[in-house]
């Protein structure tokens, strides 16, 4: 059935956008993201799609994106071993441009997602002690089975601060403080969850500058007056420019892909 599915996506593809039949692995991800803007919430079909363009395009450069749309709509629909999965193939991937972004970007949800194993632990000795460890040295001394991973996917340490809480006085240690490093305050599975996609990101092509290296060099802007000038393959102040193909370009904001108009030059 699977294959029957990939099938009759490549075959829809192939008619919905003629213009691209020289490159029929661009014009599929670019039906797989117009479905994306167009029924945002449609997470079981849109996981689907994404499943059937790696299986349809299996070399295709694009593929690190086809997966971080699946991967992000899993998570949404609450499918969090096939989310887990699919992020560890983009994490392992590389070294070309789009696969080391693609690779960061899941770097960022798999650390979410051991944070909420860190998480479980913490509640567990809680539960025991009424009251959280001030060091997670207690939850690394758990059952193997109850032991959470004690770094975040850059190998750091994560940061841990138990507290108490600021109105109630029922203890020292009752409630805590967990971060990666890396993320800070953007750590927490739930919350980036409970965000629409692509939230917060803003940027635009605003002009085609002189190559470089034989590379297009586009500046980009976002509302807040933000620019940066990037070639196919570099990144940014909280931007990735990964693909330039004959009318769409692809960027990454660390958490999310978004597909642009390619500018004229």
């Amino acid at each position: 059935m699977r294959q029957l599915f990939a099938a009759v996506f490549v075959l829809f593809v192939a008619w919905a956008t003629p213009a691209l039949a020289d490159k029929p692995d661009e014009a599929a991800l670019q039906s797989l993201w117009a479905r994306q803007q167009k029924e945002p919430g449609n997470h079981a079909a849109i996981a689907q799609d994404a499943a059937a363009f790696e299986q349809s395009f299996p070399t295709s450069p694009l593929v690190p994106v086809a997966r971080g749309l699946g991967a992000w709509h899993l998570l949404e629909s609450g499918d969090f071993d096939d989310a887990k999965r699919l992020l560890e193939k983009m994490a392992a991937a590389g070294p070309d441009p789009i696969a080391e972004i693609g690779a960061e970007m899941a770097r960022r949800w798999l650390t979410r997602m051991d944070r909420e194993q860190v998480t479980a632990a913490l509640q567990k000795v809680y539960a025991e002690d009424i009251e959280y460890p001030e060091t997670l040295a207690a939850v690394n001394g758990l059952a193997a089975e109850f032991r959470p991973p004690m770094t975040d996917r850059w190998g750091a340490q994560w940061l841990y601060t138990a507290t108490a809480f600021k109105k109630l006085q029922i203890g020292d240690r009752q409630t805590f403080v967990l971060e990666s490093t890396k993320l800070g305050e953007n750590s927490d599975l739930k919350t980036a969850l409970a965000l629409p996609y692509g939230s917060g990101f803003t940027f635009k092509p605003a002009k085609v500058m002189p190559p470089i290296g034989g590379k297009e060099v586009i500046t980009f802007q976002d509302g807040g007056g933000r620019a940066d000038t990037l070639s196919e393959g570099s990144e940014g102040h909280d931007l990735g420019f990964v693909y330039l193909g004959d009318d769409v370009l692809i960027l990454s904001s660390g958490d999310y892909w978004s597909f642009q108009a390619r500018p004229s030059s």
